[in-house]
Parts: C-alpha cells; sequence; structure tokens
C-alpha cells in the first residue's frame, strides 16, 4: 500500500458520534476509542515504528473543523499531518489542528517528534470524548475502494483546543480480527 496524498490533505468528512454507527467489528472499535496513546500503541504492535511529517503551516481549518473548536477570536491555527508507520508501512493518518498559542508555547519545536509524547505527558491538557468517521481510501491516494475509519477528539488547555484527528490506513492491525473471532458486526453501545 502507498500513501499518495500531498499535504494539505485534510479531512472534510462527515464526523458522528460512535453510539450512532456500527463499528464493523471488536478489533476496530478497541483501535477507534482507545483512550490511550495511539502512538504508544502503534509503537508496542510493530517491530519499527516511524513518523512521517508530511507538513505542518498556518491554515483556515475546515468547516466542521471550525465548529468542533468553537472558535472564541483565536483565529490563527496550524494544521499538522503526519503519518504512523508501523514495520515500514503508513499505519495511520493523522491531521491536527493547532492553536497558534499552542505551537508557540506548550508544542514548539515539534519536528518529527509525535504530537501525542507531548499530549499524554502533560496532565494539564483534558480529552473530549471521541467522534468517528468513515472515508474512502482513495482520498489518501491509494487505489483501493475500502473504506477506513478515523476518529477525532479535542484536547484543551486553559481557553485554547486543538483537535487531533487519526484515520487508520489498510494495512494497520485495527482491520485485523484475531483468528476465530466473530465476524458478524458489533454495535457500539
Amino acid at each position: 500500500m502507498s500513501f499518495n496524498a500531498t499535504f494539505p490533505v485534510g479531512l472534510p468528512v462527515n464526523w458522528q458520534a460512535p453510539s450512532d454507527v456500527t463499528i464493523p467489528h471488536l478489533q476496530l472499535n478497541s483501535w477507534l476509542l482507545d483512550t490511550g496513546s495511539l502512538t504508544e500503541r502503534v509503537q508496542s504492535s510493530s517491530e519499527h515504528f516511524a513518523l512521517e511529517l508530511l507538513g505542518q503551516q498556518t491554515q483556515t481549518p475546515h468547516s466542521n473543523e471550525l465548529s468542533l473548536l468553537h472558535v472564541n477570536g483565536q483565529t490563527s491555527y496550524q494544521a499538522r499531518e503526519i503519518l504512523l508507520c508501523g514495520d515500514h508501512t503508513p499505519w495511520v493518518f493523522a491531521r491536527s489542528i493547532i492553536p497558534q498559542a499552542f505551537v508557540d508555547s506548550e508544542l514548539s519545536n515539534l519536528g518529527q517528534e509525535p504530537l501525542g509524547k507531548r499530549l499524554f505527558n502533560d496532565a494539564r491538557f483534558i480529552r473530549s470524548a471521541f467522534e468517528v468517521c468513515q472515508v474512502s481510501a482513495s482520498q489518501f491516494g491509494i487505489n483501493s475502494n475500502e473504506t477506513l475509519w478515523g476518529r477525532r477528539s479535542l484536547f484543551t488547555l486553559d481557553s485554547y483546543s486543538m483537535i487531533v484527528a487519526e484515520v487508520f490506513l489498510p494495512a494497520c492491525p485495527a482491520y485485523r480480527q484475531p483468528a476465530g473471532s466473530n465476524i458478524q458486526s458489533e454495535k457500539q453501545l
């Protein structure tokens, strides 16, 4: 599988509460709704981990991002898009919408460092509930008709919030059902 989309890729998709959708199987449900660090999960699920920075720049967020942010006078944001790779293959596409105030302070000089490393090591950040989406693999330049699943949440510190959205790419173990598992759909409660 190759990831052929170029920065900024964006995620202009329809986001929903997990309780409003049917998640196909428990393995995917586990990845979508895990409140721990996704970076650490990818690292522990692969022998070789890498983060590829697709780009980071000042950008006006999509309308679905602006409505989630409840913008309160803060108009300058940076979009950061990365790939989390396991065993030399892209597993996760992530898009973060970061207030410039965070870029200038808590998240300065992020570079190739995983954003999750800073967020999960700073108890001041409060995470919201997840929203989930479904998106065509072709949006990422992947030659496939597959439907991919993603999630997003807000991380808030003081009066600022940032969005962290992640889409599980076809090679991600989120789609691999353990041997002997029930392949019927599970309704997320």
